[in-house]
């Protein structure tokens, strides 16, 4: 299945540059909700991060969903470490507790100071799309950059909430800002 996700997202990737703009953007987030399966499974949360073994890994869009239905298709069934994967929309920052990983769309720049604030001191991986995401404390930054989505990382951000990026995904990045752990 994983498998099947690469592929389709190395299709969407080549295709990305020359399509009209409305499917452009459609090829675009399917692309990123195949990089945001991909990446939960190359991220170690500390065990204290869930309260039992079956506990979800809970992904959640704060703001304005880009993707509409294709992040619950991309994870429908899908698996991070072993924990089944569930999606939810927020736009409150209190809920954002019950989130393990937290998408913060391009559009919702005001919220991504919220987000941090909201998830500081807790294992939560935070995945934006904003040019400044990663200098205002963001984890993963998504940008397209010549027709293809490229990681850029805060290893520094990712090691103060105890969470271990994996060589593998620090290997796929364009930009690795910060020192931390990597396994």
């Amino acid at each position: 299945m994983a498998r099947r996700r690469i592929g389709g997202c190395l299709i969407a990737l080549l295709l990305i540059a020359g399509a009209h703009p409305a499917a452009q953007r459609s090829l675009e987030y399917e692309v990123k909700a195949a990089y945001l399966y991909n990446i939960v499974n190359f991220v170690t949360w500390p065990p204290d991060a869930f309260t039992s073994p079956g506990d979800f890994l809970h992904i959640c869009v704060y703001g304005t969903d880009p993707f509409g239905p294709l992040l619950d298709r991309t994870m429908l069934g899908g698996t991070a470490n072993r924990r089944p994967i569930a999606i939810l929309r927020i736009d409150d920052p209190e809920a954002l507790r019950e989130c393990q990983v937290v998408f913060l769309p391009g559009g919702n720049t005001d919220r991504i100071d919220q987000a941090v604030r909201a998830t500081a001191g807790r294992p939560a991986l935070t995945v934006g799309e904003a040019a400044d995401f990663l200098r205002r404390g963001g984890i993963i930054g998504l940008a397209v950059d010549g027709g293809r989505v490229r990681l850029d990382i805060n290893l520094s951000a990712a090691s103060g909430r105890h969470l271990v990026l994996s060589s593998r995904l620090l290997q796929v990045a364009r930009v690795v800002a910060g020192r931390g752990r990597a396994e």
